[in-house]
């Protein structure tokens, strides 16, 4: 409801406001009665605030109460349409107060995009349902969770099994002190005995911070002899390309092919929410901004590489003596030759 600024105010002395703000000049506010009545109904309160407002709740809001903050984002131009039916003129001031509100989502726990009201409502619904449940997710979260934004971007929905995603090979990729790129002119990688190399997937992560993922190398690329050297755990809040270090320990030829399912990746959700990962690799989409140095080749491939050279070098070792003896037998025949023509 609309009440005067000195209405406002005097909820604000009185201490009366569960949460107050300032948005596009004008004063918002929720009080302790209207939660309070909700909640009385046996109703779960619904609270629309700003982002900053999140933590206020977290640090003000009453200790005995759960909040779940999630961050509505939806697009431009659902947004401007709304503003059109209200007859508000889309000004720069508006367009930079959604850019801040992006870029500072407060202490939300989760963001939703690409909003579709039947897919929202459903994952509220869980998420909301499993507020205080740790586990790992099933297919129909994760399938709401990818469609409205989070786990993964530039996933594909097929790729969603029981209770796992399957990562696919992206373009990048690093194999001899070089990074390349894969694509349908060139999709195939080919991986030499003792060969190691950084591939990056298609998708990338995009984690709460009440969500852990951890992946692992397919059946079919270990039987093969390949193996994953990396370690298999993405931190809750994590966002950015995944990128695993596979090894052919195996004595043959090993091919990946660009979009090929190469490992499983499930996600775990906490009992709470945890402090988000604010590491070197936030945000990082480049499979340059992972490499601190160049190293042209495994020690494994180095050693076949100098295994092979022993064996050129003993092969000439056994040849040399063969080609002395020819030698020392045709020099003879020579000297024959020359003192029978009377040459010597």
């Amino acid at each position: 409801m609309h009440i005067t600024k000195e209405e406002f105010k005097k909820l604000e002395e009185e201490k009366k406001l569960l949460i107050k703000s300032e948005y596009m000049g004008e004063s918002y506010g929720i009080t302790y009665e209207a939660l309070q009545q909700v909640i009385n109904g046996r109703k779960i309160p619904l609270l629309i605030t700003i982002p900053q407002s999140t933590h206020e709740l977290e640090i003000g809001g009453d200790r005995k109460l759960y909040y779940l903050t999630v961050f509505l984002d939806a697009p431009d131009e659902m947004l401007d349409e709304r503003l059109k039916e209200r007859g508000v003129e889309i000004s720069e001031n508006i367009k930079k107060q959604r850019k801040n509100d992006r870029e500072y989502i407060g202490d939300c726990l989760y963001r939703i995009k690409n909003l579709n009201s039947e897919d929202t409502t459903k994952l509220l619904h869980y998420l909301w349902h499993y507020r205080n449940i740790g586990g790992m997710l099933p297919k129909k979260i994760i399938e709401l969770m990818i469609k409205c934004g989070m786990l993964l971007e530039n996933a594909n929905e097929n790729n969603i099994q029981g209770a796992s995603y399957d990562l696919t090979i992206g373009e990048e990729y690093f194999h001899k002190g070089e990074i390349k790129t894969l694509d349908d002119k060139k999709p195939f990688i080919i991986m030499k005995a003792g060969d190691y190399i950084l591939v990056s997937s298609k998708e990338i992560a995009n984690l709460p911070r009440d969500i852990a993922g951890r992946f692992d190398i397919t059946v079919g690329l270990f039987c093969k002899g390949v193996i994953l050297s990396n370690g298999p755990q993405i931190d809750p809040g994590f966002r950015g390309k995944l990128f695993c270090l596979l090894f052919n320990t195996s004595s043959e030829k090993v091919q990946l092919k660009l979009g090929q399912h190469f490992t499983t990746i499930e996600f775990d959700k906490l009992i709470e929410p945890t402090v988000p990962y604010k590491g070197t690799y936030q945000n990082k989409l480049q499979l340059k901004d992972y490499l601190p140095e160049i190293v042209k080749e495994s020690a494994i491939n180095k050693i076949i590489t100098d295994i092979e050279e022993l064996k050129k070098e003993k092969l000439l070792l056994k040849i040399l003596p063969l080609v002395l003896s020819s030698f020392a037998i045709l020099l003879s025949i020579i000297v024959v030759l020359l003192k029978l023509f009377g040459l010597i």
